[in-house]
């Protein structure tokens, strides 16, 4: 059981490189009769989260309606970004991190990924860990995880290469997922770390990635890595036709 983690959902975006294909928040996609929101649910059950944290801003409405029909077994405690279209996910995870009040995982709201490889990121016993799935250097648009020699994440590199420099001091180990674990302390001194980063202009519009790189050096975060692919970002419509696929009822992960 993990009933002392609050799990953050950072659902205020608005989803513009899918746009096309909706016009409702992205955590609501379809994937063969089930949304995400309803996929997250699902996973939250079997890893034993009890209690949650939903960001929302775009189209908060119709977030709040599929809740109320779903009405999962959660305390909910609703989190309104009102800023969305104006500043990036870090304002939504600073503002999860102040509801939560104590240990949380956080989730970006367009993942989809298999229950079991939330059950095994809950159970393991790092305090503080990134969840990190198979990928490449050559894949631009993904959050590279960066580690040390301890098998600690130290640094986040999204949507550019890897320097030599970074290489020469880091080793890459995959994608960071979009889900991370923080105990209470963690999630204080990363709240915190959020405060100050918002605090300049030119921050507001960046994502958590760019606020990770300001923590990790200072803090010991794991890098749990998780073998299997059945997990999918959906950015855009070419990563919702791959999770369509990866999850398809007759999949092993449908």
């Amino acid at each position: 059981m993990n009933d002392g983690h609050t799990a953050i959902l950072l659902a205020a975006g608005q989803g513009t490189r899918i746009a096309g294909m909706t016009n409702a928040p992205k955590v609501l996609l379809d994937l063969h009769g089930r949304s995400l929101l309803t996929r997250h649910f699902e996973a939250w059950a079997e890893a034993g989260l009890r209690r949650t944290a939903l960001v929302v801003g775009y189209g908060q409405d119709q977030v709040r309606e599929a809740v109320a029909a779903l009405n999962p077994p959660l305390e909910i405690v609703w989190v309104d970004n009102e800023e969305f279209a104006t500043k990036g996910n870090t304002h939504s995870l600073w503002l999860g991190l102040e509801a939560a009040a104590g240990a949380a995982v956080i989730f970006d709201a367009d993942l989809i990924y298999e229950p079991g490889i939330l059950r095994k990121f809950m159970e393991a016993p790092a305090a503080d860990a990134i969840l990190v799935g198979p990928s490449s250097l050559e894949d631009i648009e993904c959050a590279k995880a960066l580690v040390d020699g301890r098998g600690c994440v130290r640094k986040t590199i999204d949507k550019r290469a890897v320097t030599a420099e970074e290489l020469a001091r880091y080793e890459f180990a995959g994608e960071a997922i979009g889900v991370l674990k923080f105990d209470a302390s963690s999630c204080e001194a990363l709240a915190s770390a959020a405060a100050g980063f918002l605090a300049r202009p030119e921050n507001v519009m960046l994502n958590w990635e760019h606020l990770l790189n300001r923590f990790l050096p200072n803090h010991d975060v794991a890098c749990h890595h998780e073998p299997s692919d059945k997990w999918v970002e959906i950015d855009t419509p070419e990563d919702y036709a791959v999770a369509l696929e990866k999850f398809a009822p007759n999949g092993a992960a449908g």
